[in-house]
């Protein structure tokens, strides 16, 4: 395995089997999110047409990379016969992915101002990104890799990942009503328990051409750094040990955090007196910090910092120290016999949250139709040098959708940082939403590396006990109706 590229394929292979992020992009902006909406923006669980509801469960998953192509794959599909390549050609290569579950998620009006909301999620982002290389799988050795890329060095590749499990509280207000806005603020406090998290990274990796004795060209390592850890509570796992005793001990080796979001949501009120429409608006502009906050985690005695640099490592040694590697052990005692300098990684490492500026605008264009725009601004990349962090995908995003109380159809066109463009689709029928952030997953056997989907089943209350109750005789205006009709807790 070409060193440069070990730090990132350590990395994913230790994250890969713990990866449990919100992102249930059809529902963004929508009054109809409820307890879903916190994870977008708390200020968003004021001004929703129920009084309560409870979602026990949902699942979203979300992936993206140019490093290698599923195929012969698709959603409606049999896998039976699927494969996976890796993608020719010289470029930047990347893989994103980010999931979550969420228990037992709540929300509950108050009164007509304020709302809580709380629940349990299990949460998980990891990424990997290398400098430009060229790849192709004519290159059967680690010479023939070499070889094409001479004009690419010095190579450089990260990785980070982060698993975790939060309990979270929501609180939100309205602090501006006059009956034709409304300013509604909202906080949301999680507790976290850090699960699982690695990282690897490789810089300034350099070689140089070296001419054998029996005239076959070769090459010689001369400079590069290799750093990766993951945390320790991983190596308690034991397969020869029950479920139950390696739970324990792996939750035994954990931290406890703390973590925050906040954000406002501004809204110009719909005077249509149309039925259903008790909570309608024309406008709304939602604005909220996310993931404020890290996860701390404990090294492994497995962790490592190595430096190239020893004289006579050629590719032909890197070749025979590394091809019989079949473990991490393996791979520490092949390391330390070609590296210049080498040491274990001792003590804690912090992962950050994915920090992001979230700003998101909602048209009502007419009855029940609107449009959703949103802007996803990264601001955990301005993390100090050297920091890790994990990163979230998202970029831009408009979602045109119909929805009423029990139905909606929603298409969002997604773009993320990496400048891949989906088209999505979901659909919403009583409590269940389903969806997909790219159709392609559904109609192509080529495209299941870059997408996802999201299943929510969301309780909401009977007609009975919503807030939406035609006001006496019809004669109130909407502050009036609100006040009215919405119960108390």
């Amino acid at each position: 395995m070409p060193l440069y590229k070990s730090c990132l394929f350590i990395s994913f292979l230790l994250l890969s089997d713990f990866l449990m992020a919100q992102n249930y992009q059809a529902l963004h902006g929508s009054s109809y999110a409820g307890s879903l909406s916190p994870g977008n923006n708390p200020a968003s669980i004021v001004h929703v047409p129920y009084a309560w509801d409870i979602t026990p469960f949902s699942v979203q998953l979300k992936q993206s990379t140019n490093a290698f192509t599923i195929k012969n794959y698709s959603l409606l599909s049999s896998p039976n016969n699927v494969t996976i390549s890796a993608a020719n050609g010289i470029k930047k290569r990347f893989v994103f992915t980010n999931q979550d579950i969420h228990l037992l998620n709540a929300r509950f009006s108050l009164n007509t101002k304020s709302a809580i909301a709380f629940g349990a999620n299990l949460r998980s982002y990891m990424y990997g990104t290398s400098s430009e290389s060229n790849y192709q799988d004519t290159a059967y050795s680690l010479a023939d890799y070499l070889s094409i890329n001479l004009q690419h060095i010095p190579l450089s590749a990260q990785s980070a990942g982060s698993a975790w499990a939060e309990l979270y509280g929501s609180y939100a207000r309205t602090i501006i009503d006059d009956g034709y806005r409304l300013l509604n603020a909202g906080v949301t406090i999680k507790v976290n328990k850090s699960l699982a998290g690695g990282y690897g990274r490789t810089q300034g990796v350099q070689y140089v051409q070296d001419p054998g004795a029996d005239g076959v060209m070769g090459y010689l390592l001369t400079q590069g750094t290799l750093q990766y850890g993951y945390s320790s509570n991983v190596d308690l796992v034991d397969s020869n040990q029950t479920s139950a005793v390696n739970r324990k001990a792996f939750l035994k080796s954990t931290y406890t955090g703390v973590s925050a979001d906040v954000g406002i949501e501004y809204i110009l009120l719909s005077n249509d007196d149309e039925e259903d429409n008790d909570y309608a608006y024309n406008t709304k502009i939602g604005v909220s910090l996310m993931d404020v906050g890290s996860n701390k985690y404990q090294h492994s005695s497995k962790s490592r910092y190595a430096t190239a640099g020893k004289e006579g490592i050629t590719d032909t040694l890197l070749e025979n120290k590394f091809n019989s590697v079949r473990n991490l052990d393996d791979f520490n005692d092949s390391l330390a016999t070609i590296a210049g300098y080498i040491t274990g990684l001792a003590g804690d490492f912090v992962i950050y949250k994915p920090t992001r500026l979230v700003i998101n605008v909602d048209q009502r264009l007419a009855n029940n139709f609107f449009i959703n725009a949103e802007i996803t601004v990264p601001l955990i990349s301005l993390a100090a040098k050297n920091s890790l962090y994990i990163k979230d995908m998202n970029l831009l995003a408009l979602t045109p959708r119909w929805e009423t109380k029990k139905f909606g159809a929603y298409l969002p066109v997604l773009m993320n940082t990496r400048q891949q463009v989906w088209v999505g689709g979901a659909f919403r029928a009583g409590p269940v939403l389903l969806g997909t952030h790219n159709l392609a997953n559904l109609f192509s056997k080529n495209s299941m590396q870059n997408g996802g989907l999201y299943l929510a089943l969301t309780i909401r209350p009977g007609k009975n006990h919503d807030r939406q109750r035609e006001a006496s005789n019809g004669k109130l205006n909407k502050q009036q109706e609100r006040n009215l009709n919405c119960p108390r807790f």
